[in-house]
């Protein structure tokens, strides 16, 4: 007999929590692109962390952490770090019938990040929020636990090897540009042995930036 998938609603298998505190542990972030990391393992982050980390929210590996504010834009994903988050997100203890690395990429997915954008609240995109009462309605499909394994594994490996040939474009890409500006030294050198020294001025029309 094949087994049928489930679709219930996110209120199922999803408990919000609010645990405060803890303002000694680390400060996690929540990327579109990146899930949930710490924010100090991220250089392009510019919001300023309070002084004050009363509020903040305890989140432990495997809790679902939401940026209330742009999770219409895919920021949410489930945590493999311990840590504290703003007040501002929403963080969820996730039901044992749910595998959390197959409902992190499950909620990350075009589909369900659609979904959220649908039920965002606001008068313009920047004031969009997805509150719980909304999320809770959200309907998944959930297949028995070892099928959301195999899918999660996976997913899991497809996004390693697809890093991984990112890796090695952008490698061969500075190759590429380390060649352009050994290729300059040597017209440049060539050039100082046949005409001596070279003004600036004589091979450039304007400097754009610094």
């Amino acid at each position: 007999m094949k087994n049928q998938a489930l679709e219930i609603p996110l209120r199922y298998v999803l408990r919000p929590t609010e645990r405060t505190g803890f303002e000694t542990s680390q400060v996690l972030s929540v990327y579109r692109d990146h899930g949930v990391v710490p924010k100090s393992s991220r250089s392009d982050n510019y919001n300023k962390t309070p002084i004050d980390l009363s509020r903040y929210q305890l989140v432990q590996a495997g809790d679902l952490v939401v940026n209330k504010m742009k999770a219409w834009q895919g920021s949410l994903g489930v945590s493999d770090h311990e840590g504290i988050v703003s007040p501002d997100y929403l963080v969820c203890k996730i039901g044992g019938q749910v595998h959390p690395p197959y409902l992190h990429h499950l909620l990350r997915s075009a589909p369900l990040i659609a979904d959220f954008k649908s039920r965002s609240k606001g008068i313009r995109p920047a004031q969009w929020r997805l509150y719980w009462e909304d999320l809770a309605q959200v309907r998944v499909n959930l297949p028995l636990i070892e099928e959301q394994r195999r899918i999660a594994d996976f997913l899991d490996a497809e996004a390693t090897r697809i890093d991984s040939l990112a890796a090695k474009q952008s490698s061969q890409s500075q190759l590429l540009a380390d060649r352009d500006v050994s290729d300059l030294s040597e017209v440049y050198q060539n050039l100082m042995q046949e005409y001596g020294a070279i003004r600036l001025r004589h091979i450039l029309v304007r400097i754009e930036q610094g």
